[in-house]
C-alpha cells in the first residue's frame, strides 16, 4: 500500500511538472525538438510511422488504423492528443497506455537533458530562431509541453520495440513537433478553419501548414474535400515526387447500413465491413484508414482480410459519440470546432432520437464559438454553459454573449462535473444529455461519471 502511494505521489508530481510547461505556451518550430532528440539519441530515427494531420477525424482515423495493424499481429504504438482523463492515454502500445512509473522515469531523464541544454544556451526562444549563448533568457527558453511529450513518446516506442507507430500531429503540421519523423506514409483528414492565430487566417493558409507533413517520395492519402485544398496537396506531392491518393477518386466507401460499409480501394474491395464507431462521418475516417492499410500492404506489410474486418469492428474511442447509461442517456462527443459540431449535428439528427436535448457545452476561447453554437444550440431544449479547467477555455461570460442570440433556457455553471449533475436533475426519461464543445470538457465529464460509478467502456 505504501509503495502504491509513493508511485501515485511521484506520478502526480511529474504531471505537475509536465503541465507546468504549458505556461510557455505554444511555440511552433522544429529547432528545439530536433536538438533535444539529438541529445536523446534520435529515438525517432528509422521508426516506421504513419503521420496524420488534419482538422477533424484525426483521432478516429488513427484508432481505426491502429486497430487493424494490431489485429494483423504487429506491435503498434499510438501517439495522440489531448487525453480525456489521464495523461498516459496519449502514449500507447497495443492499446495499453504508458505506465505511471515509466512516465516518471522518462520525465526525469528528459528533464535532466533539457536543463543541461538550457544551461548551455542550446535552446531558442522563438520558433526556428538560433540559440543564444550570451545573456540567455533561461526563464523563457525551454522545451514546450508538446515537445517534451513527443520526445517521451519516441523514447517509449523505441524502448517498447514498436514495429509501427501511428502519430497524430498536435497542431498544424509543418512546424509541429511530430514533423521530425520520416514516415512510411502521411494522411491528411478534412481541413477546416482552426487555430488561426497560429496557422493562418484562411483555409488555404491552414491547408498549407497541414501540407507540411508531406515528405519526398512518401505517399500522401487525404480525405480533404475542398477542390482548392486538394489542388494544393496535389501540387505539393507533384513537387516532392510523392504518390497522391484522394478520397472519391482513388478510394471510397459507401454506407450500406448503420455501421456497415463497402470499401473500394485502388486494388482491393472489402464489402460488409462493420465499424466499431457510430456516425455516418466514420465512413470517411474508416475508409482513409483502410486506404492507408492498402498502401502498407503494397509496401510489403502482410495484412489479411479477416484481420481488417476484426480491426475496424473492434474499435473503441472514448469521448467520440460515446453513449453512456439509460433513462437518461448521456452522449459524450468532443466536437471541438465548427466542422466537428456540424458532423455532430448530423449524427444527432440521424441516430439519436429523444424527447428533449439537454446540452452541456464548454469551448476553448480560440475556437469559432459562434459557428459551433450555431450548429448545436438550436437543437437544444435546455443549455448549460461550463468551463473546463484549462487556461485556454472560454469564460462563462464569453459563452453567455454568444448563446444569447439563440434565446434558449440556459444556466451557467463553471465546474463541468456540477454542470453535468445539474443537467441530470432537469432530465427526464427519454431525454438525451449531450456533453460537447471540447475534448477537455468531455474528459472532465467522463472522469466525473467514473467517480459516480457509471459504467464506462
Amino acid at each position: 500500500m505504501q509503495r502504491k502511494e509513493e508511485i501515485k505521489k511521484g506520478y502526480q508530481q511529474t504531471l505537475d511538472y509536465l503541465f507546468g510547461l504549458q505556461r510557455f505556451g505554444i511555440k511552433l518550430g522544429l529547432t528545439n525538438i530536433t536538438a533535444l532528440l539529438g541529445h536523446l539519441g534520435n529515438p525517432h530515427g528509422g521508426l516506421p510511422a504513419i503521420h496524420i494531420a488534419g482538422s477533424n477525424g484525426k483521432g478516429s482515423t488513427a484508432i481505426f488504423l491502429t486497430s487493424v495493424l494490431r489485429h494483423s499481429g504487429l506491435r503498434v504504438g499510438l501517439y495522440t492528443s489531448p487525453h480525456l482523463v489521464d495523461f498516459s492515454e496519449r502514449i500507447q502500445v497495443n492499446g495499453i497506455p504508458i505506465s505511471s512509473e515509466k512516465v516518471v522515469q522518462l520525465t526525469e531523464y528528459i528533464r535532466e537533458v533539457v536543463e543541461r541544454m538550457i544551461h548551455r544556451g542550446e535552446l531558442c526562444l522563438t520558433p526556428n530562431s538560433q540559440p543564444r549563448t550570451k545573456d540567455f533568457d533561461s526563464e523563457n527558453a525551454t522545451i514546450t509541453f508538446f515537445e517534451f511529450t513527443t520526445a517521451m513518446a519516441f523514447l517509449y516506442f523505441r524502448e517498447a520495440k514498436a514495429e509501427v507507430v501511428v502519430l497524430e500531429t498536435g497542431l498544424g503540421g509543418r512546424l509541429d513537433a511530430t514533423n521530425v519523423i520520416d514516415p512510411l506514409l502521411s494522411l491528411i483528414t478534412p481541413i477546416s478553419l482552426e487555430h488561426q492565430q497560429y496557422l493562418g487566417k484562411t483555409l488555404m493558409r491552414i491547408a498549407a501548414e497541414k501540407a507540411g507533413i508531406i515528405k519526398p517520395q512518401r505517399p500522401l492519402l487525404t480525405s480533404a474535400h475542398q477542390p482548392r485544398v486538394v489542388a494544393l496537396l496535389r501540387q505539393k506531392c507533384r513537387d516532392f515526387g510523392s504518390p497522391f491518393y484522394v478520397w472519391g477518386e482513388d478510394f471510397t466507401a459507401k454506407r450500406q447500413a448503420p455501421g456497415v460499409i463497402d470499401f473500394k480501394g485502388r486494388s482491393h474491395r472489402w464489402a460488409g465491413l462493420r465499424l466499431g464507431l457510430t456516425g455516418s462521418h466514420q465512413v470517411v475516417n474508416a475508409s482513409l484508414a483502410l486506404a492507408a492499410v492498402e498502401a502498407l500492404m503494397a509496401s510489403g506489410f502482410t495484412i489479411e482480410e479477416d484481420q481488417i474486418r476484426r480491426g475496424v469492428a473492434h474499435v473503441k474511442w472514448p469521448g467520440r459519440l460515446e453513449l453512456i447509461g439509460q433513462n437518461p442517456r448521456i452522449l459524450l462527443d468532443g466536437a471541438h470546432n465548427s466542422g466537428a459540431t456540424r458532423v455532430l449535428k448530423k449524427a444527432l439528427q440521424e441516430g439519436f432520437p429523444r424527447r428533449r436535448l439537454i446540452l452541456v457545452m464548454g469551448i476553448m476561447a480560440d475556437k469559432d464559438i459562434a459557428k459551433m453554437m450555431a450548429n448545436l444550440v438550436p437543437l437544444a431544449d435546455f443549455l448549460i454553459l461550463t468551463r473546463p479547467k484549462m487556461d485556454r477555455a472560454a469564460s462563462l461570460e464569453q459563452l453567455r454573449r454568444h448563446a444569447s442570440a439563440f434565446q434558449k433556457s440556459a444556466a451557467a455553471i463553471a465546474d463541468v462535473g456540477q454542470a453535468l449533475d445539474h443537467a441530470l436533475t432537469v432530465t427526464r426519461r427519454e431525454d438525451l444529455v449531450l456533453v460537447s464543445g471540447s475534448l477537455f470538457t468531455v474528459g472532465e465529464a467522463r472522469a466525473h461519471l467514473a467517480k459516480k460509478g457509471m459504467v464506462l467502456s
